[in-house]
Parts: C-alpha cells; structure tokens; sequence
C-alpha cells in the first residue's frame, strides 16, 4: 500500500508539474510552448506583439519578453547574422539618437542551442533613456523549420529578469514534430 502511494504521489507530482510549468501561446501561424512563471502576467496582440509576457514589477518597472511567430519557413542564414553586428549596432545608435537614448554597450551576437535542441540567435544592446539604463536583446529561434522571434527588455537593476528571459528561451518549443 504504501509503494502504491509514494508512486501515485511522485506521478501525480510529475503531472501537476508538466501542467503548471508549460504555457501555449497560440496564433494562426503556430503555437510556441515556454515554461510558465509565477507572478508573471501574458498580455496578447499589445505593442504590435501577439504575445508579451511582464514579469512584477520590480524597481518601479516590469520586464517583459515578447513572442512572435513569424511564419516564416525558412533557415537562418547564420553567417549574415554574425556578419552583420556592425550593421545592428548601427541601426541601434540610429534609433537611440531618434528617440534621445544614449547606447552603452553591445551583446554581441552569440549562437546556442535551447533545451529542446533549437538553435537560439542572440544579439542586444544596453542603452540609458531618461535617466534610467535599460537592456534590450533580441532572439532568433529556429524551431521546427520556422522562426520564431523573441525580444527581451529590463532594467539594468532587474537583472534577477535575465534568468527568467534565458529560462524561457531555454524551455521554448513550437507545436509540430
């Protein structure tokens, strides 16, 4: 009986896991599964994003991480993306001088893979807007032939957000086989 209880309690454990740690974003394009966070909020079609998830408010700010599939089916030419960093960081300083942002510094761009076994783009940028600095990056997720495209911002102080930005890269997945 007791051998019964303890495996019921473990797959029970285990289901109710599985359950509370995936949430299915879904659109017309496809559906991306990232690991659900407690405390954070998902907000749909805001910004021109079908998915953005804030983080609480930390530092008088909520970090968030938008999601898009793009539809695209295609592969990542990598070799353009490490090339054109110069290009990026260009197009940052032009955007920062458009909206009175002064940039800081550049992540550069940097190729891993997810646990899921997707290759993750990453390239950003940190920048300082009215007094406060700001961290921005931008991810590339090849996922099952698609592109799926993913962009983080936080405060500098917020940097406990980084983990939960690189846990939900991390953990994305795309509906399909």
């Amino acid at each position: 009986m007791m051998k019964t209880f303890f495996v019921l309690s473990i797959v029970m454990t285990f289901s109710f896991m599985a359950q509370a740690k995936s949430l299915e974003l879904k659109k017309s394009s496809g559906t991306i599964f990232i690991q659900e966070k407690s405390d954070w909020k998902l907000s749909r079609d805001l910004f021109g994003m079908p998915f953005i998830y804030f983080s609480p408010e930390s530092n008088g700010q909520r970090s968030n991480i938008s999601f898009t599939d793009t539809g695209a089916e295609l592969e990542l030419d990598i070799n353009s993306l490490s090339s054109n960093q110069k290009s990026y960081e260009n197009n940052k300083k032009a955007w920062a001088d458009k909206v009175g942002a002064t940039p800081r510094s550049f992540v550069p761009y940097k190729a891993t893979v997810n646990q899921h076994g997707h290759r993750v783009h990453s390239i950003g940028f940190s920048y300082v807007h009215e007094g406060k600095t700001y961290l921005e990056k931008s991810n590339y997720i090849q996922c099952r032939g698609k592109l799926i495209f993913a962009k983080s911002l936080r405060l500098q102080e917020n940097e406990k957000h980084e983990k939960d930005f690189s846990d939900l890269i991390g953990s994305l997945d795309c509906g399909g086989v």
